[in-house]
């Protein structure tokens, strides 16, 4: 139904596009034959052809006193985009005079249905900037189709990056991504670039509200950048957990330690993420040493993924001693996973006096720990 939805945007009926897609099956056909494809009347096709005709998109010769029609070639479509854009370009300075400029306080609009959202959305392509996405992006997937990726292709085109806080797991291009917890889920997505900010809430019929104003803007940004920039992050879910730990890999470090890793916790967060993660190790030449449980199933796990990669030490201790929690660290990064918490649940920190603690406690717990 695609393609009966963007012709159906060039400002033809339903009934229109189905006559339309009629004559290019049938190469050419009369009136007659056309109202018994589409199930009408001979005088209601005849109409609708004569819009079609008008549109450019349906001609027609005779042949023994009978009109055949005939469709014009699909590509004819992309011929009429560009004259109604030469036509709206020869009257923009025009339309342009008649706006009034604003005189005090922010610029304030109101945008509804799908058709609103996407022409306030094309400000950001138009205004070539840096985005600051808070909120919801599968909502915007969801509800938009596909101008989603239209969307997203034009921004890669533009080289417009974005920064996104969100709660879902997603990959964007151009894109830098922060997980929020799973209790920050919201239908709103707010958007910031400039001295303008979108908010948009994600309904059936979707709500847009367009403010430009320097002063919401910049505050908008240093709400966005205190929450980015936080010291303690929390992160939920398998999605969180991947995220965290891939962090740790994400720059050169001298070494990374940690404890209270088990064969549970692998199968959590997978063996394929763990391939991934030590890819990454080894692409920034960072050596590990872990501390893992000392029960069979983490034993025979970790001993053969020491043979399978390379700088990456493990050693054993009583789950006990290792206490309820996994906690790794980088040169500038703690993150800690609790076993204890009903929900998949990260903290990472960067705390460096924190760091300097636990990294202190990992070498007690190393002179504590067995090879076997």
């Amino acid at each position: 139904m695609q393609k009966e939805r963007i012709l159906q945007n060039f400002g033809l009926t339903e009934a229109e596009v189905k006559l339309y897609l009629e004559l290019l099956k049938a190469d050419e056909a009369t009136a007659t034959e056309l109202a018994k494809k589409t199930n009408t009347n001979r005088t209601f096709t005849y109409d609708r052809l004569k819009k079609l005709i008008d549109a450019g998109l349906v001609s027609y010769v005779v042949k023994d006193n009978k009109k055949y029609f005939k469709a014009a070639e699909p590509s004819h479509l992309l011929e009429i985009i560009k004259e109604r854009e030469e036509q709206v370009k020869s009257i923009l300075p025009e339309l342009e005079q008649l706006k009034k400029p604003v005189k005090e306080g922010p610029k304030v609009e109101l945008f509804s249905s799908k058709k609103g959202i996407r022409t306030v959305l094309n400000l950001i392509l138009k205004e070539k900037k840096e985005v600051l996405v808070h909120g919801s992006i599968t909502r915007f997937q969801q509800i938009m189709e596909e101008y989603y990726d239209i969307w997203n292709k034009r921004r890669e085109k533009e080289k417009i990056k974005i920064k996104i806080l969100t709660n879902e797991d997603v990959e964007l291009p151009l894109a830098k991504i922060d997980l929020l917890t799973e209790e920050e889920t919201s239908n709103i997505t707010t958007f910031t670039f400039g001295n303008k900010t979108i908010l948009i809430l994600w309904s059936d019929i979707p709500v847009a509200i367009f403010i430009e104003s320097e002063e919401i803007a910049k505050d908008n940004t240093l709400f966005f950048n205190n929450l980015w920039n936080r010291e303690i992050k929390i992160y939920s879910g398998i999605a969180g957990i991947r995220r965290a730990w891939m962090a740790l890999v994400s720059k050169k470090s001298k070494e990374l330690v940690g404890y209270g890793f088990s064969w549970g916790l692998a199968q959590i967060y997978g063996r394929d993420f763990s391939n991934k993660w030590h890819k990454q190790r080894l692409r920034n030449d960072i050596p590990a040493r872990l501390i893992s449980y000392d029960d069979s199933n983490s034993k025979k796990y970790f001993n053969v993924r020491m043979i399978e990669w390379k700088k990456f030490n493990i050693q054993f201790l009583d789950k006990d001693i290792c206490g309820p929690a996994c906690v790794t660290l980088s040169d500038d990064l703690i993150v800690e996973f609790l076993y204890t918490e009903k929900k998949f649940r990260v903290i990472v920190s960067r705390n460096k006096e924190m760091i300097s603690v636990y990294r202190k406690y990992f070498e007690t717990l190393w002179r504590k720990s067995t090879r076997k």
